[in-house]
């Protein structure tokens, strides 16, 4: 891993696609976060039930 730091501490500049990472990560976490808390709770009770009522409507057929 010591070869890989110090081959990307010579590079001039490096640093500053960290803090691009660093900032994509947070504005994309930030944005799904919102976006989650903004469905409203009809929504979600109809993607549960679907999700739910997916796994009763299949018949399990086993073969012997």
């Amino acid at each position: 891993m010591k070869i890989v730091s110090d081959l990307l501490t010579s590079i001039e500049g490096i640093r500053i696609f960290y803090i691009v990472g660093l900032l994509i990560f947070v504005v994309l976490f930030i944005v799904i976060t919102v976006r989650t808390m903004r469905i409203p709770n009809k929504e979600m009770e109809n993607i549960k039930n679907s999700i739910l009522a997916d796994g009763e409507s299949e018949d399990i057929t086993t073969s012997n």
